[in-house]
This record gives C-alpha cells, structure tokens and sequence, in this order.
C-alpha cells in the first residue's frame, strides 16, 4: 500500500535495514566528515542552497543559518517565520523560501517579502531558473505554483490528476528542477514523475509507480537522478524524459541526491550515505556513526569540490550540517 508521507514529519517510523555495498575505487573507510554546525535535540533542516560561496540552511519554527565561506562556518540569521521552512533556492540577488503555510518569502537587497500565493498549502520544495527567471513551488496534494516574474507573482498549474492516477486523490508532490531550456521537471507519490515544456500550462506524466520519491537532481546535460522510499532510485540520460531504475544497496528511505563531475553519485537519507563512481553499477553504504545515527535531507556540492576532490554539504536532524570529503 501506498504510505502518504510529509517529507519532514516521518523520519523515525522506519527501522533501519542494513545492505550490501560493492567494492568501486571510492573508498569511504577514508571519508572525512567534519562537523560545521550542531544543533540542538529538537531542531531540524530541511532545506539547503549554495550559491558560489554562500549557503543558507533552513529549518523547523523558522530556523535560519547563513554561511559565507562555502559551508565552513554558521551564522543563525533573524528569524521572519514561526512556521517550517522546507526549502530555500538563492543565487544572483534573490533568495526564496517555502514552507508550511503556502507564503513564499522572497529576500532582495537584504529586504523580506512574503508574498501571498493564493495557497495555504505546505509547499515541499521551491527552484529558480537562472537562465530565464522560471521559478516554480510545489507541495502538498498536488499544489504546483509558477512564477515568471521571480517569485514576485504566482499562479497554480491545475493537474488533471485522475487523469494521470486514474483515482481520486491528489498527490503530494516533494521536490522540483527546472532546465537551463525551462523544463520543469517534478517527483512525488506514486513514484510520479512530471514534466511540462510550457512554463506549467501542460503536463507530462514520464514515470508512476509505487514508492514515493523526495529528492531529484537533473544536471545541465541531462544526466540525473530521483530518490525515495525502499532505497528507489531512477536515472535519466535525456533530461527527464524517460527514467530506469539503478538497484541500491539500501531498503531505507532515500531523501536526497545529487552528482558531481566525474560520475560520482551521492544519495543520503533515513541513517543512510551511498555513493557511487559508475552510474550507479556498484555503491558503496557508509557506515559512519555521523549518518547512522540520524538522517540528512538537505544535500548540495560543496564548491571546494571545484578544487578536485569530491565534496558534499549535509543537513538535517538536530540542525546538523556536517561536511563530507569522499576520498
């Protein structure tokens, strides 16, 4: 049976299950973890953006935490909201947060907004085209906001979604890339996956199943990837448009992915971190006391990876944000 679950509200209803990870040229016995920021028992992240040296991480009851350095250190900035926030985007003068009551705040020139959506839905996730200003939010049962205008301005994108499920329901929907092109690509229940080519005035339905998926990452070649529930994991070589399933060495429940130059994939968790150099035809699972002991949703290149090793930002439980060299 389908689990319908909020991204933030479910991270300790699973056990944990071990897996089997096969041997690749990454050896994480290596791995240097680095703790930049600890939180307390309550606290949490959910949402994580990196901007060149800039990165903002946002959290539960408002939380927010800036860094200037790429990660390095953290600074708790004044808090606008009491709700959740689930996701930030920045880059380029304009920084975009979402959360659980349908508001989007906009930050410019230091300045908040919120701006009214029309929706008081929980919005899940939130992306911004830089090539062209798109910017689209999405979130719980079915709820897709476009704006063209930078997040000053919204508008809903109306699914049929009986068509696309062939029942009743409207699905949450947990995360969203949008293409240099202005592809707007969206995962959620029911293992959909989503596509317009029209700034949201259409939909096409690319993939749907069972497990959930939470996390997607599309980079500018059309190499990507979509992570969820029993250790799922899809790939993509033409941008979104047709998807197949890479086998994990994991039956937990994947939150987040992303890759880095030179083939190396990187998904993480419920007490979960596997990565791969192949495309995903051998992994390695991680079994550092710093990932087994909770669980990391937010995931973003750290720019040192530009230096040549691969590096990785990781936020979650108790507001942690550690950071992760693979060697």
């Amino acid at each position: 049976m389908q689990r319908r679950l909020f991204r933030f509200s479910f991270f300790w209803m699973f056990p944990l299950v071990s897996g089997l990870a096969l041997a690749n040229s990454l050896s994480l016995e290596k791995t240097n973890v680095q703790s930049v920021h600890a939180g307390f028992k309550h606290e949490a992240i959910y949402g994580l953006c990196v901007d060149e040296a800039k990165a903002i991480a946002v959290g539960e009851a408002g939380l927010i935490l800036s860094s200037a350095d790429g990660g390095d250190t953290w600074i708790e900035s004044e808090r606008f909201a009491e709700v959740a926030l689930l996701d930030v985007e920045c880059g380029r003068g304009i920084e975009l947060y979402v959360g659980q009551s349908g508001e989007v705040y906009r930050r410019t020139n230091g300045a908040i907004q919120a701006v009214s959506t029309g929706s008081d839905a929980r919005l899940m996730s939130v992306a911004h085209s830089q090539a062209n200003g798109l910017t689209v939010a999405v979130g719980a049962f079915g709820s897709i906001l476009v704006s063209t205008d930078g997040g000053q301005s919204w508008t809903s994108s109306i699914v049929d979604w009986f068509e696309v499920l062939d029942d009743y329901v409207d699905p949450h929907l947990y995360d969203v890339d949008i293409s240099e092109q202005g592809v707007i690509t969206i995962v959620g229940e029911f293992s959909l996956i989503l596509q317009s080519l029209d700034q949201g005035k259409s939909w096409a339905t690319r993939q749907r199943g069972e497990p959930s998926l939470f996390g997607l990452n599309i980079d500018s070649s059309g190499i990507g990837y979509a992570v969820g529930q029993e250790g799922t994991l899809l790939s993509t070589s033409d941008a979104g448009t047709s998807w197949a399933t890479i086998k994990t060495p994991t039956t937990d429940i994947l939150l987040n992915v992303t890759s880095i130059d030179g083939g190396v994939i990187v998904a993480t968790g419920m007490r979960q971190l596997i990565v791969s150099d192949d495309g995903g035809d051998h992994w390695i699972l991680n079994d550092n006391a710093a990932f087994l002991q909770g669980w990391y949703q937010g995931l973003e290149v750290s720019p040192e990876s530009s230096l040549g090793t691969p590096m990785i930002l990781l936020a979650g439980h108790r507001a942690n944000i550690l950071k992760v060299e693979l060697q």
